[in-house]
């Protein structure tokens, strides 16, 4: 079995979200269920209860301290808001690994992509999108693959971060030539196989161009940009050093007025610090 082959039958193999997440999912699509139906079963996990009013009070929805319950948090934030809120505490909890790999290290990982998501859904919200609970989500995810790698396919991911250090390249770069895809193409396969929706799906496969085959998408500009800037800006750390150019193709989509990112940042500077306290629980 080539090593391409071996990463396939990991993803096939890779464990189901937990449980409080499906259950969620099932909730939320029963047509009688109503936010106390909802709320309980969120309540049955402690960890993901927790996270849930920890985000609700944060300054980052807006609502600070005035959400006492989870039920109260589902009302306010609403059902797609609070599933994805749980689908991200999830794979936070799927992937426990804490040592570090070469300078790859979790929760700096997890540093970046929480900045990432915070970006993305700032920048929808800049444009007018009312509906923003995928911007969050996409944009925490968005380089899932990386994780898989690190997870499930240990020793090859440290020969390619060694490369990464070695050539100082970017990752994607050292994953072709070691793995023979990148973390974009796992990570698409991941979300492939955890069924999750579309929008997400593209935003973890195409965040490097910030199209899909050059049709403007909101959620991947934003998400392409607001990996740039998380970098630009060294929230978090996602494994290398190199800062990507920007895709000239993503400006015509977001059409963002001038100075919007420089008017941006101390808002989100301080939405980073309580939104990585609040998801990254010591």
């Amino acid at each position: 079995m080539d090593l391409i082959e071996k990463i396939l039958s990991r993803v096939k193999d890779l464990p189901t979200l937990p449980a409080v997440y499906s259950a969620l999912c099932d909730a939320i699509a029963a047509p009688r269920s109503t936010a106390e139906d909802v709320a309980r079963v969120i309540s049955a996990d402690q960890a993901s209860a927790l996270k849930v009013l920890k985000m609700a009070n944060s300054a980052f929805f807006g609502f600070s301290g005035r959400i006492e319950t989870v039920s109260r948090a589902v009302v306010v934030l609403g059902l797609d808001e609070i599933r994805n809120l749980v689908l991200s505490s999830s794979v936070m909890d799927l992937f426990k690994k804490r040592r570090s790999l070469h300078r790859f290290h979790p929760r700096a990982f997890w540093s970046h992509s929480i900045a990432v998501g915070l970006i993305t859904r700032a920048l929808g919200k800049k444009m007018g999108i009312v509906h923003l609970e995928n911007f969050f989500v996409a944009g925490i995810l968005h380089d899932i693959g990386k994780l898989f790698f690190f997870e499930f396919a240990e020793e090859d991911y440290a020969r390619t971060l060694a490369i990464v250090d070695e050539k100082d390249c970017f990752i994607r770069e050292a994953e072709l030539e070691v793995l023979g895809m990148d973390h974009a193409l796992a990570g698409s396969m991941v979300a492939d196989q955890w069924r999750l929706p579309e929008p997400i799906r593209n935003a973890i496969h195409y965040h490097h161009f910030g199209t899909v085959g050059g049709e403007p998408d909101l959620i991947l500009a934003s998400v392409h940009l607001g990996d740039i800037l998380a970098r630009a800006l060294t929230l978090g750390f996602p494994g290398e050093d190199l800062l990507p150019q920007p895709n000239e193709d993503i400006w015509d989509v977001l059409k963002l007025k001038p100075g919007t990112i420089q008017k941006m940042v101390p808002g989100l500077l301080r939405d980073y610090e309580e939104t990585i306290r609040a998801m990254l629980l010591s």
